[in-house]
């Protein structure tokens, strides 16, 4: 193995935008059918797509303030279930050239995983329906008891695969990934086409403007994180 890439998924790999909103609606509706009145408003897609990425808890929270825990756990499963439904119909849309770079990378000799805020039936949906599951090793996701943050994710990789943060590159499009490479001491690649803003991401290491541009920009990092020559 030369190294490990750790890969966010919402706004790296894949985008829910064409489907996002409708898909709100339709979970905030069935939650309103059972419970009346629980949710008044239904939040714009451009509103929800400036959260995507992080815990659905800290999504819910932000988009709705002061919600209670039922509503949550309500809102959780509905947008889980209706979301899924429309990654499972080809909803949403890797980004270009995904694929055949994830191809690229493996074939190179790297070991590829997906380290996502989004919960493991999510993300195993997406990565099925796209036909991109084969190129990355068995799955973690968060968990709310034991893994309730990104960096617990790396961690569970680096543990399981005994990879010294050296040899590890995380490549995502929001803070939250940024402070997961931060607590693993692990290198950085930004994404500047994703759902976060580029001030998230600044300063944290390289930026890439398309998917394509990543492998030079990987084997570049760890080449410098292992002193090889030539660096």
């Amino acid at each position: 193995m030369r190294g490990f890439v750790a890969f966010d998924l919402d706004g790296v790999l894949y985008t829910s935008e064409p489907f996002i909103g409708a898909a709100y609606s339709r979970a905030i509706a069935n939650v309103n059918a059972r419970h009346p009145g629980t949710f008044p408003r239904v939040p714009s897609a451009r509103e929800i797509l400036q959260h995507v990425g992080w815990p659905v808890p800290v999504i819910l929270a932000r988009l709705f303030p002061g919600i209670g825990a039922a509503a949550a756990d309500w809102l959780g499963a509905e947008t889980l279930d209706v979301i899924c439904g429309h990654v499972a119909r080809g909803d949403g849309l890797l980004f270009p050239g995904v694929a055949e770079t994830l191809a690229r990378l493996r074939a190179d000799g790297l070991l590829l995983a997906v380290a996502s805020n989004g919960r493991r039936r999510y993300v195993e949906t997406v990565l099925a329906a796209h036909g991109v599951a084969e190129h990355f090793t068995e799955l973690t996701t968060v968990d709310p008891r034991h893994r309730p943050a990104k960096a617990d994710v790396l961690r569970a990789y680096l543990d399981r695969w005994r990879v010294p943060p050296t040899h590890v590159v995380m490549v995502g499009d929001r803070a939250s990934d940024v402070e997961a490479a931060a607590a693993v001491h692990c290198r950085f690649v930004g994404c500047d086409y994703g759902h976060g803003y580029r001030q998230e991401i600044e300063g944290a290491g390289p930026i890439v403007a398309a998917f394509t541009d990543l492998p030079p920009v990987i084997d570049h990092l760890l080449q410098l994180s292992r002193g090889e020559p030539g660096t």
